[in-house]
This record gives structure tokens, C-alpha cells and sequence, in this order.
């Protein structure tokens, strides 16, 4: 559990994270989405329509976003946080299920294979076809991420994960660390071993470099 006691004395970058309680990370096995996801067709576009009608029905606000672990061939895997599961195999037939049950209902739906999300996830925005600067930030990011974790024999672990936009690319390289749903900004690879040591193995967050929270309001 993050220990947010010290968040009483904030940087700028605090509040720049667009209020948001439940993520939904689309599991594409590629880096290179289309400029906008909802927008580029195939899986990613069919559940951002198939779950554009149902947003007010909602009890929490669902954010969108891919990322490049690999899915079986005859569907598209999800990871949803905060409730730390994963739906295996998902078609467009499963959307009725997973909307009606999870996202409405807000419970798992037994009518989709899921299991549960076990450890840290890490995720980084790669998405340099929706901004330049997440395209140069990120992989450089990410990479140097996998080689302290390995280095420290927390793989097994840490899962990181490359994504497309999360929000707010001018703050890149951006940094969304699961279960907890801490967003970083200004991210650099440089940062990579504080943010292990402190938020990961201490459970401190890194205030300088904090943009938010999953579930709460900046008001911005």
C-alpha cells in the first residue's frame, strides 16, 4: 500500500491527471496504434463504440487505452484496474457481457474467462504517432525499466507494459504504476531506480515527479 502522507507538498505537475476510476488496457502484441486508438479501427475502435453508448450508465468513469502484451489469436485480451483482472480472449460478441456485467453491473463477468492480475504493472506511454515527444520519451524508458527490474530479480514481480496516449504528452515520459494507479511525468530513465526503490519496494511515492491518482479529482 502507497504511503500518501507525504503528498502534502506538491510539485507542478500535481493535478494534470483527467479524472478517471476504472482502466481498461487493450492487449494489441504492437506499439505502433493508429494516432487515436478509438478512431483506428479493428478491436480497439469496436469496444470504444461499443462502450461510448453505456458511459452514463456507469457507476465509475472507464478510461481506454492499449498496450503491446500479446493476446491469443482468436481474441483480444483486457486489464482492468482497479479491479486487477484480466479477461481472456475477449470478441465483439463478449462486449454485451463485459459492459452489462463489469462495466455497468460493476462485477467481474462469469460469462468472459478472466483471472486475476497478481503484482506491480508499469505502464509507459510509447504512442510517438499521437506525439512526438511520448515516441522519443517512452522505449528508451521502458527499456531501462526491464533492465533494473532484471538486474534487482524483480521480473517476476514487475510487469511493464508499453501503451498508447494516456493523457497529457507534454508531460512525457509518462509512468502509470498499477494496482495503486499513480501517474509520474517528466519521467526519465535517469528516474527509473528512485521509482523502484521508493514507490515499488518502499511504497513512498515520488513526489517530484507525481501528475496524480486513479479516482481523483484534480479538478483540472
Amino acid at each position: 500500500m502507497i504511503d500518501s502522507t507525504n503528498l502534502d507538498t506538491l510539485p507542478s505537475l500535481a493535478g494534470t491527471v483527467k479524472f478517471y476510476q476504472r482502466h481498461l488496457f487493450i492487449c494489441t502484441g504492437r506499439a505502433d496504434w493508429p494516432e487515436r486508438i478509438e478512431q483506428g479501427g479493428g478491436f480497439p475502435q469496436a469496444l470504444a463504440e461499443a462502450v461510448a453508448p453505456h458511459l452514463e450508465a456507469m457507476p465509475l468513469k472507464v478510461k481506454l487505452t492499449a498496450c503491446d502484451e500479446p493476446s491469443p489469436d482468436d481474441g483480444h485480451d483486457l486489464l482492468v484496474f482497479p479491479d486487477a483482472v484480466r479477461y481472456l480472449g475477449v470478441r465483439p460478441a463478449d462486449f454485451p457481457a463485459l459492459i452489462n456485467d463489469h462495466l455497468v453491473g460493476n462485477q467481474l463477468s462469469e460469462r468472459i474467462p478472466h483471472q486475476p492480475l497478481a503484482g506491480w504493472h508499469v505502464f509507459v506511454c510509447v504512442h510517438g504517432r499521437r506525439d512526438e515527444r511520448c515516441g522519443r520519451c517512452g522505449p528508451p524508458l521502458a527499456a531501462r525499466f526491464q533492465a533494473e527490474l532484471a538486474a534487482r530479480a524483480l521480473s517476476d514481480q514487475v510487469t511493464v507494459r508499453r501503451t498508447s496516449h494516456v493523457g497529457g504528452h507534454a508531460y512525457a515520459g509518462n509512468v502509470l504504476i498499477y494496482p495503486g494507479g499513480e501517474w509520474y511525468g517528466t519521467v526519465t530513465p535517469e528516474d527509473v531506480p528512485e521509482l523502484i526503490e521508493q514507490h515499488l519496494l518502499a511504497g513512498n511515492v515520488v513526489t517530484r515527479l507525481w501528475r496524480g491518482r486513479m479516482g481523483v479529482n484534480s479538478g483540472s
